[in-house]
């Protein structure tokens, strides 16, 4: 089992177009596979990067994201999955960046003891790190 990598990551979101959008753009993702259901309720788009996979599910009628799910450090008290990290050697260029697209939630960078990192949000207010190993 040495050979286990982490493949993709999953969302579901409740506008494909501009979720496509918004990863390609502002995460540098590029499209890469669409399947769509039979009765067309549900589509799933696969976007690449590198070796790494971003999965969107968008189904008609979805739920929206619970209010705990929106803040990350109250959902940490919540079983599951708590948000989705992207690695870089330079977060300050990042994250200069992603304040000049003017992105939700943004939070400073912080100093932590391995790591330098900071948070915001995607279209739909899904929780998304910038992380950069000491």
């Amino acid at each position: 089992m040495n050979d286990l990598f982490l493949h993709h990551g999953a969302l579901s979101v409740s506008n494909l177009a501009r979720s496509i959008e918004f990863y390609e753009s502002v995460m540098g993702f590029a499209f890469d596979t669409k399947v769509v259901a039979q009765d067309g309720a549900l589509e799933i788009v696969h976007l690449k990067k590198g070796e790494s996979y971003l999965e969107l599910f968008c189904r008609s009628h979805a739920q929206l994201l619970p209010e705990h799910a929106t803040d990350h450090e109250r959902d940490f008290g919540v079983i599951g999955t708590k948000h989705l990290a992207f690695g870089t050697a330079d977060p300050t260029a990042v994250h200069a960046d992603l304040t000049r697209r003017g992105v939700a939630g943004l939070t400073p960078i912080y100093d932590g003891t391995y790591y330098k990192y900071f948070f915001f949000k995607d279209p739909d207010g899904i929780v998304l790190e910038i992380v950069s190993r000491k």
